[in-house]
């Protein structure tokens, strides 16, 4: 309540969420030896509020054709004679992102998000507090604009490491110098050397 009077007070706009702890048996349709338990902590960007308690509003961000088709090119040409491809997961993709070094960095002002905790991952001391949040410094998946920051964030070390967007593809970037071709999506990096 303190934040949100606090806002109103300011004018300023502030979102309100809260965090989610996940767990689910992964390859759960194969025999035991390959099975595994995967938990994480999500986003519920489902109910995120503003500083006045309405449903806060977000343009829609979404994985477009070109993305899969993408990964489906490198996919292919990797796997022709005389070519060379690997795959590899970003770690911790989207927690790279430290939301406000982000946004200066990309000249953003994007809306201050204040979290609240399930009530088992709060320390004791914060008993004495009623509906405590916490200010969410970390990109994180479940976030409506998580995809986007990792996006553009990503983008950024990319063109870094020399590569250019290929003309027409979102997420298909070429390094001419050392004739790699690379598709990034979500998570999944795709590199193929011709």
């Amino acid at each position: 309540i303190d934040v949100m009077k606090e806002a109103r007070q300011k004018g300023k706009s502030v979102h309100f969420g809260a965090l989610m702890d996940l767990c689910h048996l992964k390859h759960a349709e194969l025999s035991k030896e390959y099975q595994k338990y995967k938990g994480r902590v999500v986003f519920r960007g489902d109910q995120v509020k503003d500083e006045e308690g309405y449903f806060a509003v977000f343009s829609e961000q979404g994985t477009s054709a070109s993305h899969i088709a993408a990964a489906k090119f490198i996919d292919a040409i990797c796997r022709m004679p005389g070519m060379d491809g690997e795959d590899a997961d970003a770690t911790s993709a989207y927690t790279q992102v430290d939301l406000d070094e982000f946004s200066t960095r990309q000249g953003l002002k994007p809306t201050e998000t204040w979290i609240t905790l399930p009530p088992h991952m709060r320390p004791a001391s914060w008993s004495k507090f009623t509906n405590p949040v916490v200010r969410l410094k970390r990109n994180l998946y479940g976030h409506p604009l998580a995809g986007l920051f990792w996006e553009l964030h990503c983008q950024d070390a990319i063109y870094a490491a020399g590569f250019e967007k290929v003309k027409g593809w979102e997420c298909l970037y070429v390094h001419r110098e050392k004739q790699l071709f690379l598709s990034v999506y979500v998570d999944d990096l795709s590199l193929i050397h011709i």
